[in-house]
C-alpha cells in the first residue's frame, strides 16, 4: 500500500478564473522586479496561510488577451524545507495546499548563471509546465558574456527567453512566450544527471512509495529535507520541517532507516551530479566573448567592503537611517499628534458633554491618532531600508556584520533591525522579515525592544533635570550624560545579553551560515520601493492598528471611570467665585486652569486604573515606586512617554511634559535620586508600549510570543530595578 501522493492537485474546475503563474527564483535575481514589471499596479498582498511571509499577487493581460494571476514565490537558493520560505516555495509549485499553477517561470540570474542553475533543475525535476527568464541580461553582456538561449532551452526542454527586468528590455517576447507556453502545456524534458545503481534504486523505490503522482523532483525534495534534518539534529522534534506533513511520515522515517543503513552517500551524489550537470551545460552556452573588465562594483566594493574603510562608511549609513528614524519622522508625528489634537478638539466643541463625546474625543480620536503616528517612522525605515537593499548595499552590510552577531548566535541580517529599536521598536520588528531562519527571526523580534529607543526619552529626560541636573563628576562631567549614556550601554547589553541566553535555551540552534549573494550594485526603481513602503504601512494599520486602538480604548475607560464621585471640594462653586472676583485676563486663566487641574487630579485618583495603581503599590515599593508612580506604570501602556504626562496629572499640575518646571519641582521634592534611577532602570527593560505587543502578535501569528516577551522583559525590569534600589540603600545612597 502506497502512501499518500506527495502532491494532491485540485480539479480544474476548483481553479482560480485565470490562469495561475508562479515567478520562482533565487534572491537578488530580479524576480520582485520582474513582477512589478509585468504587473504594474495590479498587485494584492497578504499572508500565506498560517505564516506571516508576504504573499504578493498580481494580474497581467498576455498577448491575445489572456489574462493571468502572477504570484510572487518568495525568493529561496534551494526547494529543501529548511527555513519558512523554501518551504512555501515547495507547497506552492507542487500544488500541495491548494491547485498548483499552471506554469512556473523560473527567473535566473543571467550574470550568474551556473549558481542560479541548480533552483531550476530542482524546479524542473518537479515535472511541472515552465519556462525560464534569463534575467539581468544586461549585467551578463557588461561583464563580456555570450549566453546562447537556444542551448539552455534545448538541453532543459522549455522556452528560455533573455530579458532586463529594469529596464524593460525584452519584456514583449517574454509575454509572447509565456501565451504560447501556457496554451501549450509543455513539459521539461527528463532529467541527464544519474548515480550509482544503488542511488537510482533508492530513488525508484522512493518515488514508488510515494505514490502515482509523485515526481523524481519530490522524491529528491523528501531525500534532501530528511538529510538536512538529520544534519541539523532536528529529525523527528518539533522543529523538524516534516512534522507538518502526517501523510509523509511513513516514507521519510522508512526513508531514514535507508540514510542509517549505507545510504547516507545518497544526498550527497545528487548535489554532485546535479552539478556535473549544470557545469556541462554553462560549458556549452555560457561563452566569455571578451575578457572580464574591472566593473562598476568591483570598483565601489574595494572601498565599500575594505577592512578597515568598510566598517566606517557602514557606521556611517546605519547613523543615517538611525537619523532619519529619529529625527526627520518628528515633525510628521508632530503634524499627525496636532492634527487629532484639532480634530479631538473641534469634535468636543460640536458634541454635547457627556460620555459619549468623551470616548470619541479621548478613546476613538486619540486611540486612530496614536495608530498613525507610527507612520512616518515606519515609512522612513522602509524607505531607507529598501533603497539599500535594492542598491546592493544591503547585502554588504550584513555580510560586515556577520561575524560580530556570529557570537551570540544570530547572522548579520539581524543587525539592522536591532539597530532600528533604538529609534522605534515597531518598524524594526517588522523589517525582522529579511530574516530566513524561523528561531533566529524570533530571537531578534524577542530582543528588539530592549533596545532604549525614542519614547523611553521623556522619561530619562524628567528623571535626570529633577533628581541629577546640575551634578558633575570630577568637576566637569555631567551626572545627567553619564546616566543617558549608561543606559543606552545597558540596553545594548541586555539585548545582547538576552539573544544569546535565547540561542541557547528556549530557542536553541546552531548559529546559521550567512548564505548571500553581494549583487551588483544597481540604481534603485523609487517606484517599486514607494509602492513597498505603502504595502507595509496598510499592513502595519490593519493588523495592528485594530489591536491599538482597541487597547487605547480600554485604557482610556481604565483612567476615566467612575465619574459619579464626590470631590472633596465644589468644582463648579470655586470656578464661578473665580469669574466672579477676578477680572478677566491671565491672572483668571490661570486661576481657572489651577481648578480644573485639582479636579482632574482627584478625579484621576479614583478611577479603576488609579484602583490598580493603589493595589499594586505593595509590589513596587521595594522599587522605591509609589501608588502614583503604579498609576503611570498602566498609563504608560499606551506608550512608555505617558507616564510623564500621567504624572502631571496626578501631582494636579494640567498635562504636563518632561520640560515642565513644575513637574520637575513636584518629583524632585517627592523622590530621591536612587528612586528615579530605579524608574529609569525598570522603563530601560520593561515591555511597556502595547503598539510593540500588537506588532508582535501580528508577526508571530499568535499571542503566545507577545505574552512571553511581556513576561520575560518585565521580570527583567523588576529584579534590575529591585537590585537597583536595594542594592543602592545597602549602599548608603
Amino acid at each position: 500500500m502506497s502512501a499518500a501522493p506527495a502532491t494532491a492537485p485540485q480539479p480544474t474546475a476548483a481553479r482560480a478564473k485565470h490562469p495561475v503563474v508562479a515567478i520562482a527564483g533565487n534572491p537578488n535575481s530580479g524576480k520582485t522586479t520582474l513582477f512589478n514589471r509585468l504587473t504594474g499596479l495590479r498587485q494584492r498582498v497578504g499572508n500565506y496561510p498560517g505564516v506571516t511571509i508576504e504573499r504578493k499577487t498580481g494580474d497581467a493581460t498576455l498577448p491575445g488577451g489572456t489574462h493571468v494571476e502572477l504570484v510572487d514565490i518568495p525568493g529561496t537558493y534551494s526547494l529543501v524545507a529548511r527555513s519558512r520560505e523554501e518551504g512555501i516555495a515547495f507547497d506552492v509549485i507542487t500544488g500541495r495546499h491548494s491547485a498548483p499553477p499552471d506554469l512556473v517561470l523560473i527567473v535566473l540570474d543571467a550574470s550568474n548563471l551556473e549558481r542560479n542553475l541548480y533552483f531550476a533543475l530542482q524546479i524542473l525535476e518537479l515535472g511541472r509546465p515552465a519556462m525560464i527568464v534569463l534575467n539581468m541580461i544586461d549585467v551578463a553582456d557588461s561583464l563580456g558574456l555570450a549566453i546562447d538561449a537556444s542551448v539552455l532551452s534545448q538541453a532543459l526542454g522549455v522556452p528560455v527567453v533573455p530579458v532586463s527586468a529594469s529596464k524593460g528590455t525584452n519584456i514583449d517576447t517574454l509575454t509572447a512566450t509565456l501565451a504560447r507556453a501556457l496554451s501549450g502545456n509543455s513539459r521539461p524534458a527528463p532529467r541527464t544527471w544519474r548515480v550509482d545503481d544503488d542511488g537510482e534504486r533508492v530513488l525508484g523505490e522512493l518515488v514508488t512509495r510515494l505514490g502515482e503522482r509523485a515526481s523524481l523532483g519530490e522524491a529528491t525534495w523528501l531525500l534532501a529535507t530528511v538529510a538536512a534534518s538529520r544534519d541539523a539534529g532536528t529529525r523527528g522534534t518539533a522543529d523538524d520541517p516534516l512534522r507538518a506533513q502526517p501523510a509523509l511520515q511513513v516514507v521519510a522515517g522508512e526513508l531514514d532507516q535507508k540514510l542509517s543503513n549505507g545510504a547516507s552517500a545518497l544526498p550527497a551524489a545528487v548535489i554532485e551530479a546535479r552539478y556535473q550537470t549544470i557545469t556541462e551545460l554553462s560549458a556549452r552556452a555560457v561563452k566569455q566573448a571578451r575578457p572580464r573588465t574591472r566593473t562598476l562594483t568591483d570598483r565601489i566594493d574595494a572601498v565599500l567592503l575594505h577592512r578597515a574603510l568598510g566598517p566606517l562608511v557602514l557606521v556611517l549609513v546605519l547613523g543615517v537611517v538611525f537619523q532619519a528614524i529619529f529625527t526627520w519622522a518628528e515633525p510628521l508625528m508632530d503634524f499627525i499628534e496636532s492634527s487629532f489634537a484639532l480634530l479631538g478638539a473641534g469634535a468636543a466643541e460640536r458634541m454635547p458633554e457627556g460620555p459619549l463625546r468623551e470616548l470619541v474625543v479621548n478613546g476613538v480620536i486619540a486611540g486612530v491618532g496614536s495608530v498613525l503616528v507610527f507612520i512616518p517612522q515606519i515609512a522612513l525605515l522602509f524607505l531607507l531600508l529598501g533603497l539599500l537593499e535594492d542598491s546592493g548595499y544591503l547585502a554588504r552590510a550584513a555580510y560586515m556584520m556577520d561575524r560580530l552577531m556570529a557570537r551570540v548566535g544570530l547572522h548579520g541580517r539581524a543587525f539592522v533591525p536591532l539597530l532600528s529599536g533604538f529609534a522605534c521598536a515597531i518598524p524594526a520588528i517588522m523589517a525582522t522579515r529579511t530574516i530566513e531562519s524561523p528561531k533566529d527571526r524570533l530571537v531578534t523580534i524577542l530582543v528588539t525592544p530592549l533596545a532604549s529607543c525614542s519614547a523611553r526619552l521623556p522619561v530619562y529626560a524628567l528623571v535626570i533635570s529633577a533628581l541629577f541636573g546640575g551634578q558633575t563628576v570630577l568637576g566637569f562631567l555631567e551626572v545627567g550624560t553619564l546616566l543617558l549614556l549608561a543606559m543606552y550601554a545597558l540596553s545594548i547589553l541586555g539585548a545582547v545579553g538576552m539573544a544569546a541566553l535565547f540561542k541557547r535555551t528556549l530557542l536553541k540552534s546552531p548559529t546559521p551560515p550567512l548564505v548571500l549573494e553581494l549583487p551588483p550594485y544597481k540604481a534603485p526603481r523609487l517606484r517599486d520601493v514607494l509602492r513597498r513602503v505603502g504595502e507595509r504601512c496598510v499592513v502595519f494599520v490593519k493588523d495592528a492598528g485594530s489591536i491599538i486602538l482597541a487597547v487605547t480604548i480600554i485604557l482610556w475607560a481604565l483612567l476615566s471611570y467612575p465619574k459619579d464621585l464626590p470631590l472633596s471640594f465644589d468644582a463648579p462653586a470655586r470656578r464661578a467665585s473665580i469669574e466672579a472676583t477676578v477680572p478677566e485676563g491671565e491672572a483668571r486663566t490661570a486661576a481657572l486652569a489651577e481648578v480644573d487641574a485639582a479636579e482632574t487630579s482627584e478625579r484621576l485618583q479614583h478611577t479603576w486604573g488609579a484602583r490598580a495603581g493603589r493595589a499594586i503599590e505593595p509590589i513596587i515599593e521595594p522599587l522605591g515606586f509609589d501608588w502614583r508612580i503604579g498609576i503611570g506604570l498602566i498609563a504608560r501602556l499606551a506608550a512608555r512617554e505617558v507616564i510623564v504626562s500621567t504624572l502631571g496629572l496626578v501631582f494636579a499640575l494640567g498635562d504636563a511634559d518632561a520640560d515642565s518646571e513644575a513637574l520637575r519641582s513636584v518629583v524632585a521634592r517627592n523622590y530621591t535620586p536612587l528612586t528615579g534611577l530605579s524608574l529609569m532602570i525598570f522603563f530601560l527593560f520593561a515591555a511597556q508600549c502595547m503598539s510593540t505587543l500588537a506588532i508582535v502578535r501580528r508577526e508571530t501569528g499568535s499571542w503566545r510570543w507577545p505574552a512571553f516577551m511581556f513576561g520575560y522583559m518585565t521580570v527583567l525590569a523588576y529584579v534590575a530595578s529591585l537590585i537597583t534600589y536595594q542594592g543602592g540603600r545597602l549602599l548608603g545612597f
